[in-house]
């Protein structure tokens, strides 16, 4: 379904709206003007409006986003995140990656190639990292999750069910470590909890003082933790 809606200034804009969303609204840019957005089914058309207009600066955000006709990222890019710092990226002679902070040092290929090496590197750091502070946060609070492991999910940061346990969407070696252990948290307290219901919240807040903090990061930063994907969709 495409709607138009007409932001503050006059400008109107189109959306391609899908009702398959189970929790999240997310929200992807498609040109300059237009923006696909899934919704969760039980959303109604006043709910969707008022949301729509009372997030406007991020409907612009994810505009300006929208990727340019006929160009792609060719080219390695000056920086990444790793561990919420940016870290510069160049060419070295070697065959492997090498990481000494604030540089991350790639072989001489194609930038095409080199996004493939530098994915699984970071992915296994994720392994490492990630995986161990949910593992540490998990024995503080007692939760221990069926399984623990990392999620490649485009549109969220983790998820925890009753049979598969806790993912971790690996991207999130990008954030800094209180945005990490934001999310371990979070998910955590869904074993006791499997919804965002207030005493939810309260547990997530009893055991962590940064959510706000967390939250705002990953609304402001966290689009370029998917810089080695080829979309750019993001949770909100």
């Amino acid at each position: 379904m495409r709607l138009t809606h007409t932001l503050s200034d006059g400008l109107n804009i189109f959306i391609d709206l899908k009702r398959s969303a189970k929790k999240n609204i997310i929200l992807r840019p498609l040109s300059a003007n237009s923006i696909h957005l899934n919704i969760p089914p039980y959303i109604n058309h006043k709910q969707l409006q008022s949301w729509l207009a009372k997030n406007e600066a991020i409907i612009r955000k994810i505009l300006s986003r929208a990727p340019t006709v006929g160009t792609t990222l060719e080219n390695m890019p000056e920086h990444i995140r790793y561990l919420g710092e940016y870290h510069s990226l160049h060419i070295h002679k070697l065959p492997d990656i090498t990481h000494t902070p604030p540089n991350i040092l790639l072989p001489d290929m194609p930038w095409s190639q080199q996004k493939i090496q530098l994915r699984h590197y970071l992915i296994e750091r994720a392994a490492e990292i990630l995986l161990t502070r949910l593992h540490h946060h998990a024995e503080n609070l007692s939760l221990i999750p069926a399984a623990m492991a990392l999620s490649n999910a485009k549109t969220f940061w983790g998820v925890c069910r009753s049979q598969t346990g806790i993912r971790l969407n690996w991207r999130l070696i990008g954030a800094p470590d209180f945005v990490i252990d934001y999310i371990c948290i979070h998910e955590l307290c869904h074993i006791p909890h499997p919804n965002h219901s207030k005493p939810f919240w309260a547990m997530v807040n009893r055991h962590t003082p940064h959510t706000n903090q967390a939250k705002q990061w990953l609304k402001q930063y966290g689009h370029e933790l998917f810089l080695l994907d080829d979309t750019n969709n993001q949770a909100v």
